[in-house]
């Protein structure tokens, strides 16, 4: 995403808060599938009514206006404060003035962010230490936790991550050894997510006497692979999507599926987010779809 970006910038004494947010955060915005409009909305510098909180028997003012409130399904889901290269975004009175207006009774947020250009940290309101934390530098490494977290789609969908245990994590802790393969012919999906170049995810439902869901990571050669037996509305909407911000497609409401054929093994990586810990599979082939 920022393959291009010179960070020694950063250093620059007029490089400041704004150009923090005009350089770096808008374009992780977009990324993540934000817009001004709809149900999965940007809200920018939302002043508070009552601009206090109470602690205990205490009210404690709540001094910041952040950038950014983010919606989901028209609620606040996350907001985002983008502060300047010199100031500290851990264990400052700067994370404590995020918290305070994350947990106010007029926005209630279960999340909070704060990026200063060098670093991006993401809490959630119910645990101290933060949920990720990671140095833009590295930010290719750490899109894919991101984007699962903060992605509207992904985190509206239930089918996509709610009520469904993760199946990695299941055959795991059911005595799965190195090397256990899922080999499956009629998977389907409405969501689909380049997270940088060469690598790509997905995720569908495996039934059972216990749905569980499974992650599907796979690259740029598996994915031209997973084009060619898609019919040609889905692998065009499909391309389109992904050859763009914000590099992913949801079918849900087009009336299409993403069908196909797979064999892939199981990674012998634990990833975390806010949401849950899961073990992807590494797509060996995709093939083509044989089912109803």
């Amino acid at each position: 995403m920022f393959s291009n970006f010179d960070f020694s910038i950063l250093d620059a004494p007029d490089f400041k808060e704004d150009a923090v947010r005009e350089e770096l955060v808008l374009p992780i915005i977009k990324a993540l599938g934000y817009s001004v409009t709809g149900d999965s909305r940007i809200i920018r510098s939302k002043s508070l009514v009552h601009p206090y909180v109470a602690i205990g028997s205490q009210q404690r003012k709540v001094s910041i206006v952040p950038d950014y409130v983010f919606t989901s399904d028209s609620s606040p889901y996350w907001i985002l404060d983008a502060k300047s290269p010199n100031e500290s975004i851990l264990k400052s009175k700067h994370v404590e003035q995020a918290y305070s207006y994350a947990i106010h009774p007029e926005v209630r947020a279960p999340l909070y962010a704060l990026c200063n250009g060098r670093e991006f940290v993401l809490f959630d309101v119910k645990k101290f230490d933060p949920i990720l934390h990671f140095k833009l530098t590295d930010i290719e490494t750490y899109w894919g936790h991101l984007f699962r977290i903060l992605n509207p789609d992904v985190k509206a969908n239930p089918e996509l991550l709610d009520y469904h245990p993760d199946y990695g994590i299941f055959v795991r802790k059911l005595g799965a050894i190195d090397g256990f393969k899922f080999i499956a012919t009629s998977v389907h999906t409405n969501f689909m997510c380049k997270l940088a170049d060469d690598e790509y995810t997905t995720m569908s439902v495996v039934t059972g006497d216990i749905d569980c869901l499974a992650s599907l990571y796979f690259n740029k050669a598996q994915y031209e692979q997973l084009l060619s037996v898609q019919e040609s509305t889905v692998r065009q909407i499909v391309e389109e999507s992904l050859n763009q911000f914000p590099y992913y497609v949801s079918l849900e409401n087009l009336g299409k599926k993403i069908k196909f054929g797979v064999a892939s093994t199981l990674s012998n990586q634990v990833l975390s987010n806010a949401e849950e810990s899961y073990i992807p599979f590494i797509v060996d082939e995709f093939m083509p779809y044989v089912g109803p």
